[in-house]
């Protein structure tokens, strides 16, 4: 790998991470632990988290939400007054909570960024893909102190729906990618592969674009396709088209299907 090729990679990592995020969930005596991963994104001034519905079968977790401050830290925010937006399909495992407390969203920007609907393709047609989450056997908490190691795992799409995948399977919404036992990891090479719990609701990201005009940055080249739901070890992984994700919030009002309609194409009807 040339020395541009490495830049470029390392920058679109550190852009996808800069919006990427363990949600934990404060336990006793404000101890954290993490149930997963989101992506934070932002339409209009509203401000959401995207990530998957079944990390909150327990709807009282809602109530103890907390991003940490930064991937080794003591310090969180806590996700205070959220508006949950749950499929009516239990099959579409994908959730949007809405973030309304203004001292939640300032704590959240001054170490995260959250994206737009530009940083979206609603097609998911590409094979090559790279999943970014956090494990957690890469996670490790002692006191109130986190340090979450992130998993860049690049692979590719799988041509038919595995025997093995739990029925029901959606055309054009269930989408299944390569999980070995070994696959490639960003900056570490072949490896062999974790188990993904904590990384559900996790962005599935395209990556393979290929800009021939204007000026090359990381936010141009990368595009969350799908949301991560569900894998079999060393066998694959089970995803959502961030389609139902456009969907999902077009229905939530007006205002927000009218924005997610003009970039997307997707409606809420």
């Amino acid at each position: 790998m040339d020395d541009e090729a490495k830049h470029r990679l390392e920058a679109v990592q550190k852009f996808i991470l800069r919006s990427t995020v363990p949600i934990l969930v404060e336990g006793e005596e404000g101890k954290p632990f993490p149930v997963g991963t989101g992506t934070l994104l932002r339409i209009n001034n509203r401000y959401f988290i995207i990530t998957a519905q079944h990390l909150f079968e327990d709807a009282a977790q809602l109530e103890h939400i907390a991003i940490p401050d930064a991937l080794d830290s003591d310090s969180y925010t806590r996700v205070l007054n959220l508006v949950h937006g749950k499929t009516n399909n239990d099959d579409i495992d994908v959730t949007v909570v809405e973030i309304t407390s203004s001292e939640s969203i300032e704590g959240i920007k001054a170490n995260w960024n959250f994206l737009t609907l530009d940083n979206v393709d609603v097609s998911a047609s590409t094979n090559s893909v790279w999943v970014v989450g956090y494990p957690v056997s890469r996670v490790s908490i002692k006191g109130k102190r986190l340090v979450a190691e992130p998993l860049t795992l690049l692979t590719e799409r799988m041509g038919e729906v595995p025997a093995e995948a739990l029925p029901p399977v959606h055309e054009g919404l269930d989408i299944f990618y390569t999980y070995a036992r070994s696959a490639h990891l960003l900056w570490k090479g072949e490896a062999v592969t974790p188990e993904l719990y904590g990384v559900s609701g996790a962005a599935i990201w395209d990556v393979s674009r290929q800009l021939s005009t204007g000026l090359w940055l990381p936010e141009r080249f990368a595009k969350m396709v799908a949301i991560q739901s569900a894998f079999m070890h060393s066998g694959y992984l089970r995803a959502k088209s961030w389609w139902a994700v456009a969907r999902s919030l077009a229905k939530i009002d007006t205002e927000l299907g009218e924005a997610v309609h003009e970039k997307t194409g997707v409606t809420g009807g």
